[in-house]
């Protein structure tokens, strides 16, 4: 029973990682991305090198790591949203596992006159979605389970004009922000 138990306990806490990502990147948390990988992390998502590498020095060609990409590329949409479906978890000794999330993400792309826009931002805003599944290797290091590896397929990708049907109706308040200003910053947990 009690290998039953620890191998739960190791699969909830990468499970936990997994949900962490998707909070980071939507968030734009670079802080908490950056404590869900290893040091000697690696990355092959949109950008390849290494995920976490904070003293890499950053060129024009290179942002250096896959946080400071990310994070570039991510300011250039007004929002995102990342959602996570099924996530398999196989354990392939104590200290390393294989897993599988699928995912399905919405990135409400800046138009062209926003200052913010990304260089080759269309005219107008666009709501560009893609779906794919993200194969990382975990380990188990002191303590903690992390990404020592992260690949991300991709299964299908649509772009469209905008639609926000609703949104201006929203209260300001219960509408997601970008840390630090969203709500789940100023809950005691966080």
């Amino acid at each position: 029973m009690s290998d039953a138990i620890t191998q739960l306990l190791a699969k909830q806490e990468i499970l936990e990682v997994v949900v962490r990502y998707a909070r980071a990147i939507d968030r734009l948390d670079e802080a908490l991305l950056r404590t869900l990988f290893h040091p000697e992390s690696t990355h092959n998502h949109f950008y390849e090198g290494p995920s976490s590498a904070p003293d890499r020095l950053a060129t024009d060609d290179d942002p250096g790591d896959f946080v400071r990409y990310a994070m570039a590329v991510l300011k250039a949409h007004a929002r995102t949203h990342h959602q996570l479906g099924n996530t398999l978890i196989e354990l392939t000794g104590e200290t390393t596992a294989h897993v599988e999330t699928y995912f399905t993400a919405f990135h409400k792309m800046r138009g062209a006159g926003d200052p913010l826009a990304g260089p080759d931002a269309f005219d107008t805003e666009m709501d560009f979605f893609v779906g794919g599944r993200y194969l990382d290797k975990f380990e188990l290091r002191g303590g903690h389970w992390k990404i020592i590896h992260r690949t991300g397929m991709t299964d299908w990708m649509r772009l469209d004009p905008p639609s926000a049907r609703g949104m201006s109706a929203l209260d300001a308040s219960v509408v997601g922000q970008r840390f630090p200003d969203d709500f789940i910053y100023q809950l005691p947990s966080v």
